[in-house]
């Protein structure tokens, strides 16, 4: 006998995998969410820019040369609706609507190639406008910038509680699927049976499924927020913006008498350019820190200062006095050849997941949540395309449905 009985079981904490449990409960149907020991729903977000991106971070014409056009131009609007979706439907869902605001998205190529690579871009169609800046386009969707994380993810635990999602808090040791049933193990010694189990995190997708284990490997980040006091009479301007080879992110943000500049990366100052080294398990020399700050002032605070219409970066860093008052590792997964992960993950239907969108989890898992949510009630979505499929496995479940 089990110790807890599911219509589906999610493992994971993060945007896709709270998301997908709120619109399933929403339905009616009992859902376990088990997240990670001494943690809370949503703890990830709390270490990210708390930016929901119109487009994916990877450059779009690196899609199109690996995967082809109609599948890179999928891509390219996944997040778009994802950002749609996460505004209409979640932000109402869980009362936090107005803890957002818009923010027009910059994409800017520092190097000559990654300028070439957004001038392909453009004629190629993926949403980008250029401005009158050498190197900077403007995606056509606005970003949404998160003002109080802390506060949504308090509105994210009441949504889940008051839908009568049950949360674990343990560790997943053991996935077993049957004909009938799907169960997993707990390493607090507990089992869960449940109709369907959903994987919603890259590192436990690669744990407990072994074939995944070779083509899932570590994505490491960091985020350094820079804090200042401003005069709240002074009304600025949201702005977000990601260079052209996305490995670099930034969002600048005013709430109240206080203004926040987040920055991610670069990761190519990080062990490894960041990919396949998890930093969290790794000595990181004081070195690289002290080189990331350094370029993040002398690279990418300029590029806030211009967009802002500061006369110069002095003026700029005079104005705002910034404080460092966070720096972080993150790790996650993603697949080795960057085509992302959704849909069947097991063999008989009743395992489905989802991984792979780097830096783009918020607005992706919001839409990938939706399709998952299809998936279970209808065995089917039409907003699923066929190269998103686990390649490497049977995908029974949803080729036995296939129009």
């Amino acid at each position: 006998m089990s110790d807890y009985q599911f219509d589906v079981a999610l493992i994971g904490s993060g945007p896709y995998a709270c998301f997908t449990a709120l619109l399933l409960a929403e339905q009616n149907m009992s859902v376990g969410l088990i997240i990670p020991e001494n943690s809370q729903p949503f703890d990830s977000f709390l270490s990210s820019l708390s930016a929901c991106w119109p487009t994916l971070n990877d450059p779009p014409t690196r899609a199109d040369v690996a995967h082809g056009h109609d599948v890179a131009l999928y891509l390219n609007d996944f997040c778009s609706k994802g950002v749609h979706f996460f505004q209409d439907k979640l932000l109402p869902l869980v009362g936090d609507s107005d803890n957002w605001l818009a923010s027009k998205c910059l994409r800017i190529g520092l190097k000559d190639f990654e300028k070439e690579e957004l001038v392909t871009a453009q004629k190629l169609g993926f949403s980008l406008q250029k401005t009158a800046q050498d190197g900077v386009y403007l995606e056509n969707e606005k970003a949404l910038l998160c003002i109080d994380k802390i506060l949504l993810q308090k509105n994210i635990i009441n949504a889940l509680n008051k839908l009568k999602v049950t949360v674990i808090s343990s560790k997943a040791i053991n996935l077993k699927e049957t004909q009938n049933k799907c169960f997993i193990e707990l390493n607090n010694k507990k089992t869960i049976e449940s109709e369907v189990v959903v994987l919603g995190n890259g590192l436990d997708i690669a744990k407990l499924i072994a074939k995944f284990e070779k083509y899932l490997i570590p994505m490491s980040d960091c985020l350094y927020e820079y804090e200042a006091q401003t005069d709240k009479k002074i009304q600025i301007e949201p702005l977000s913006f990601r260079a052209s080879n996305g490995h670099i992110c930034g969002t600048f943000i005013q709430d109240e008498n206080k203004v926040t500049l987040r920055i991610s990366g670069p990761r190519f100052l990080l062990p490894g350019a960041g990919a396949g080294v998890n930093l969290t398990e790794t000595k990181i020399p004081d070195k690289t820190f002290i080189n990331v700050e350094k370029f993040q002032q002398e690279i990418v605070f300029p590029i806030f200062a211009k967009e802002l219409k500061y006369a110069s970066l002095n003026d700029f860093t005079n104005t705002f006095k910034f404080n460092l008052a966070t720096i972080k590792i993150l790790a996650d997964c993603y697949p080795c050849d960057e085509l992302p992960l959704l849909g069947e993950y097991g063999k008989l239907g009743r395992v489905l997941g989802n991984t792979g969108w780097l830096a783009t989890g918020f607005p992706a898992g919001a839409w990938a949540a939706k399709i998952t949510t299809d998936l279970i009630l209808n065995e089917k979505s039409p907003d699923l395309h066929p190269r998103l499929r686990p390649r490497r496995l049977q995908t029974a479940f949803i080729k036995k449905h296939e129009d």
